[in-house]
């Protein structure tokens, strides 16, 4: 008798540790934080493209692109912009080379502090002002990343169509992408889109980029680099500053799949990496990529 009491009561410990483990995994996953910063981190990369392919088609260089004052240029050190224009029409191609060794932005200019390399290509039916305008944007062996060592790289297809004046007599433009980003370590992050980019201030100042602003709206879903599914809401617009290396404020709300909606909130407008994510009522600190 003593022996079968002393078996039940192993088997029940066994169970109560395997029960509170399991529990203990249910509830990580259930404040999972990661499928959030994928997400933010595709939203940051393929906006920051979006801004580059705006200024090489609105003025033929990336001059003010991610400097604090308007006569500077990182990118003039890192990349070469190279535009052909059709001989028949107001369209063109444009293919800005970062090369094939990782450039940093760097020196007390530059806003952004990520290295790149590779090539965007880019092609546009002509000015970036005029309505109508369709800009196609694809990769070559393009990457992008905090550090040397911790890139993404970049596949898919970004299409932006000028839409013209809205109410408000700002330009808008519509924004699909069908994309993929891939870490160092192989894992493959989807993410489709479907956006609208209005510009709200710096229109007026042509050949300075710097104080240039958008706030786009829209959804997305894909799958994170653990290849989990998700969908996202964009419930308060997000403001970008081309002076800001990140978004500056806005909320977006995700869903992955099985679990409860959760919400990333950028911040009050300030130019840093800080955000934070709330699920179930539960708040989390987050760092951008």
């Amino acid at each position: 008798m003593r022996k079968i009491t002393i078996i039940l009561v192993l088997l029940a410990n066994a169970f109560i540790l395997f029960y509170g483990c399991k529990k203990d995994k249910e509830a990580d996953l259930e404040f999972d934080t990661q499928t959030s910063q994928d997400d933010a981190l595709a939203e940051a990369t393929f906006n920051d493209i979006n801004n580059m392919a705006s200024q090489a088609v609105e003025i033929g260089t990336l001059n003010t692109y991610k400097t604090s004052t308007p006569n500077n240029s990182f990118l003039n050190s890192c990349a070469t912009v190279v535009l052909t224009p059709d001989s028949t029409g107001p369209g063109g191609s444009i293919v800005i080379d970062f090369g094939s060794t990782p450039c940093k932005c760097g020196g007390i200019i530059c806003t952004d502090a990520r290295y790149r390399k590779g090539k965007i290509n880019i092609t546009y039916t002509g000015p970036y002002r005029s309505p109508g305008t369709v800009i196609q944007i694809t990769f070559d062996n393009y990457y992008v990343g905090p550090e040397s060592t911790n890139m993404f790289k970049v596949t898919g297809m970004k299409t932006v169509t000028n839409q013209g004046l809205n109410a408000g007599n700002h330009l808008k433009f519509s924004i699909s992408v069908n994309g993929q980003l891939t870490n160092s370590s192989g894992g493959i992050m989807s993410w489709t889109s479907q956006r609208n980019r209005e510009w709200i201030a710096g229109d007026n100042t042509t050949l300075d980029w710097t104080d240039d602003e958008y706030v786009i709206t829209g959804t997305a879903n894909g799958t994170n680099f653990e290849g989990n599914s998700f969908t996202v809401n964009i419930t308060s617009g997000l403001y970008i500053a081309l002076k800001c290396a990140n978004i500056k404020k806005g909320i977006f709300e995700l869903t992955p799949n099985g679990k409860p909606t959760r919400t990333l909130d950028y911040g009050d407008g300030n130019c840093d990496n800080n955000a934070t994510l709330t699920v179930n009522g539960s708040v989390f600190p987050i760092v951008l990529r």
